[in-house]
């Protein structure tokens, strides 16, 4: 029950961190939290005080693949057309015996309920996702990384994610397996769940955490190289390569891009991700977050003081924050004022 109240938590946070990137990977969370929930009547033998939700799993079961499979699609930025839909068909299928079931609980109905073969098949489900599975791989070896740092740690980031599915799919194929020996027990049953919750959860949580991870502040020894590795720099060095930082930003405005990331800037610039920011630090005195909402803020200065037309909402996206209460918080410590106060002020002038 932990668990399952924790992925919905999960759910939550994901969804609500406006990452849409993200979302799919929060339904997948969301469709495991359910699948568990059930597990949870199951083992406490409340499975009998609901009977209707004892087809809910594998509905949720036949949505994980294509969800997994849509952010990958999003991760390497390939088109996603509507008719992506129809990787949906077979969870919408399973909807109908899921109805029919709660309107025989509730006797409203005597129907057979249809599709019950399918519904309370496992293999089916075990062979839907490794369909999506060798889907995912084959998608990560047609983009297999090139020199750009960024594509080699969304490579390793890939592998990592498709990993921790197949753990979960050797987790669920394994129970159907050895429940036909003699010596499974509770205890194994126990374990396998464990598996399963730990796979799906660590998917949810590092998605949760994938701007630190493309940041390089998170598992650095991972993805990074040692920076103790990289020699120091001479203070000219320093010098001449925050102006070509500088003047970049300032030419080419990359901080619109509202998923900018440290090792996005650092491919553009053609600098490694530690020496990028190495430079920040050193000369701006500024982590890489701070450096770049810096010209964000200006950006908004400049659009406020300009003109009223564009809404306050439009002008924080347009300089590449992702969130109202970022900018807020940003603007009111930097001018003590809010955006549309400072908007005012600077129109006063104006006149």
């Amino acid at each position: 029950m932990i668990a399952a109240a924790m992925g919905l938590f999960l759910f939550v946070l994901l969804v609500s961190g406006k990452i849409k990137k993200n979302f799919p990977i929060a339904f997948l969370v969301l469709a495991f939290s359910l699948i568990l929930f059930q597990y949870v009547l199951y083992w406490t033998r409340y499975e009998t005080v609901f009977p209707y939700l004892m087809l809910l799993p594998n509905l949720c079961y036949y949505t994980t693949g294509p969800l997994l499979y849509l952010y990958f699609l999003q991760l390497y930025k390939k088109e996603v057309h509507f008719n992506f839909s129809l990787h949906f068909l077979p969870a919408v299928l399973m909807i109908l015996p899921n109805v029919v079931l709660v309107a025989k609980y509730l006797e409203w109905t005597t129907i057979e309920i249809p599709l019950m073969a399918v519904a309370t098949q496992p293999w089916l489900v075990a062979a839907h996702m490794a369909i999506y599975i060798v889907l995912i791989f084959v998608l990560i070896l047609k983009h297999k990384p090139i020199a750009t740092q960024f594509s080699q740690l969304r490579h390793r980031w890939g592998r990592i994610l498709l990993g921790c599915y197949i753990l979960f799919l050797i987790a669920y194929a394994s129970y159907f397996i050895l429940v036909k020996f003699s010596f499974f027990n509770d205890q194994w049953d126990y374990m396998i769940s464990i598996t399963m919750s730990l796979s799906i959860y660590a998917i949810g949580y590092f998605s949760f955490k994938q701007p630190e991870i493309f940041n390089g502040e998170i598992y650095r020894q991972l993805f990074l190289p040692d920076p103790n590795k990289v020699a120091s720099l001479e203070s000219n060095m320093l010098n001449e390569l925050y102006n070509n930082l500088t003047n970049y930003m300032e030419r080419e405005k990359p901080y619109t891009d509202n998923e900018l990331r440290l090792v996005h800037l650092a491919d553009q610039l053609g600098f490694s991700t530690h020496l990028l920011s190495r430079v920040i630090n050193k000369k701006s005195g500024k982590n890489f977050n701070k450096f770049v909402n810096e010209y964000r803020l200006k950006e908004a200065e400049r659009l406020l003081a300009e003109t009223h037309q564009p809404s306050i909402k439009s002008v924080y996206f347009d300089v590449g924050f992702n969130s109202k209460a970022a900018f807020y918080n940003a603007f009111k410590k930097k001018h003590n004022c809010t955006p549309s106060e400072f908007r005012t002020t600077a129109s006063g002038l104006n006149l």
